[in-house]
């Protein structure tokens, strides 16, 4: 048995080597597809984190008469976080709003100094468990706080809101979809080239069969070196995504530190991704080289 895996390790480095151009044709090609996967699925982490980031920002302000009794506010504060997909609610009191407000707006003094005392109210910021409830839980504060002395006005900028959770879910369905095209596209390149290496040695599977030998003891030679092929091209592609990732946190840290955030999010996703790519391309080269092998081993 030890001296079968030996043969067939000699069979598969001897025909990587002497076969060269084939095999280099088969690491481009698993190179391109891993690399192209790859990003995919990369951009695809990344507008997701970007998305989410988004989602997580929207919320909900409901603005308070400046007169409301006290009473009537911890009762209004009790109502709100009784609705079960209300996360957290965080009161702002008039002074922490002014406050707010000069900050936002430090850079126009002309504005800030023309304030007549202080025009902004108290209000309730409503964070939620789920983003896309924001309306249902904007239609529950409007039902009981029409009757109530408190509430001026609620705000969550509704249009905005809904073409903010458009634009995500199709953003999410077409890296999907792109990253399944190119996932399918991949396997069926990578079987036509290995398919036509295999063509290019058909005699000499023709004369091994002539003299006897099993479908697996010619099959075992192609299926290490479609695995070589298809480790060798991973490894490239995730020496170049990972080239690229380091360079463009370098080079845009401070442009885009946005983008960057959404970058470095998840290392533990980034580990995983190569692990997931560098299998999957042992995989598609072992496989491809099985399915390849099919037309000339039917018995």
């Amino acid at each position: 048995m030890k001296i079968r895996i030996i043969y067939y390790l000699e069979e598969a480095f001897s025909s990587f080597r002497h076969n060269w151009v084939m095999s280099f044709a088969a690491i481009l090609v698993v190179l391109i597809s891993v690399l192209l996967v790859g990003s995919f699925i990369m951009m695809g982490h990344v507008v997701e984190q970007i998305a989410s980031d988004i989602e997580e920002k929207v919320e909900i302000d409901v603005y308070l008469k400046d007169k409301a009794p006290k009473e009537d506010l911890y009762s209004l504060e009790r109502k709100v976080k009784a609705i079960k997909d209300v996360d957290s609610v965080e009161f702002i009191s008039k002074k922490e709003a002014l406050e707010i407000f000069k900050k936002r707006n430090k850079n126009n003094k002309d504005l800030i100094s023309n304030i007549p005392g202080n025009p902004l109210p108290a209000s309730y910021r409503i964070f939620l468990k789920d983003p896309q409830k924001i309306e249902n839980v904007a239609t529950k504060i409007k039902e009981f706080s029409e009757n109530e002395t408190t509430v001026e006005e609620i705000k969550y900028g509704r249009e905005f809101v809904r073409k903010i959770f458009a634009v995500t879910r199709w953003i999410r369905i077409i890296m999907f979809v792109l990253i399944i095209f190119l996932i399918f596209a991949s396997l069926a390149l990578i079987s036509n080239t290995i398919r036509l290496a295999i063509y290019a040695r058909r005699k000499e599977i023709a004369i091994m069969r002539l003299v006897g030998a099993s479908n697996w003891f010619i099959r075992w030679p192609y299926l290490l070196e479609g695995t070589l092929q298809g480790l060798t091209g991973a490894a490239l592609a995730i020496g170049i995504l990972a080239s690229v990732k380091y360079v463009l946190q370098g080079k845009l840290e401070d442009q885009l530190s946005w983008l960057m955030t959404a970058l470095k999010v998840s290392p533990i996703f980034y580990q995983n991704l190569m692990l997931m790519l560098m299998g999957a391309g042992i995989v598609i080269g072992a496989a491809g080289s099985l399915i390849a092998l099919r037309r000339y081993l039917k018995t």
